[in-house]
């Protein structure tokens, strides 16, 4: 929905939009998309959820020019933040699983956290670490693909969660095949443990790779959804 700014106190962090339906909505600074000063007359697009304004994102500021999520006027489009002005907004991408972003964007964000993630696999210990950084970019990149054709962010988690159900039962699978092995002096157990366990891996493997393909194809919702007004392109080279 489109509305106009009648009142903000930066102090307390508090303000009062007017929206396009003839109805008032209060917001806080939370709900600001962008790190842009907000003022009375403001012109903003917004999801209203139970007289709250939501997802708030400045379209033109009072003065009538555009604002960039950086503070300079600039040519912006609806979507999420950052999505104004050139070059890329890392933060947006990588760092927030709030907003929508579209394919381009989803693929670009696959494709850095893929190369970084096998250059990080070449470094001990501090490789894993950063490793475990990446998953939560990574959760960020594919909630907000999700949201942009309306769905939670929390199925994110499907991939994660399909490798650690295929690594607890590949375990207990070859764990089996050795105790089977020792039990019943069947030479063959550990064999078909290590096979049911490759078996679970590499159906983990296709589940993910199918995951990323939806994720990357699916296109998204026209207008408004749940989750913000549609995105603009955060990679502006």
């Amino acid at each position: 929905m489109r509305g106009e700014v009648l009142t903000y106190d930066d102090g307390p962090g508090a303000g009062l939009i007017s929206g396009d339906d003839g109805a008032r909505y209060t917001f806080s600074r939370a709900d600001l998309q962008q790190l842009t000063p907000v003022r009375a007359g403001t012109k903003v697009d917004f999801v209203a959820v139970d007289g709250v304004a939501t997802q708030i994102v400045i379209t033109v500021q009072q003065g009538g020019y555009a604002q960039t999520a950086y503070g300079s006027p600039g040519g912006y489009t609806p979507g999420v933040a950052g999505s104004g002005g050139g070059g890329f907004d890392w933060k947006t991408l990588f760092l927030q699983p709030g907003g929508r972003i579209g394919q381009k964007d989803y693929w670009i964000g696959f494709g850095i956290l893929f190369a970084a993630n096998i250059v990080l696999s070449l470094i001990p210990v501090i490789g894993l670490l950063a490793s475990i950084v990446a998953i939560y970019a990574g959760v960020c990149v594919a909630s907000k693909r999700l949201h942009d054709f309306g769905k939670s962010g929390w199925l994110a988690a499907i991939p994660y969660g399909v490798w650690i159900a295929a690594i607890v039962l590949s375990m207990g699978s070859f764990i089996g095949g050795i105790i089977n092995t020792a039990s019943y002096d069947n030479d063959f157990g550990v064999l078909a443990g290590m096979g049911g366990m490759f078996g679970l891996w590499t159906l983990a493997f296709f589940v993910n790779v199918a995951f990323v393909i939806w994720l990357g194809v699916t296109a998204g919702d026209q207008g408004d959804n749940a989750y913000g007004p549609p995105p603009a392109s955060i990679a502006n080279f």
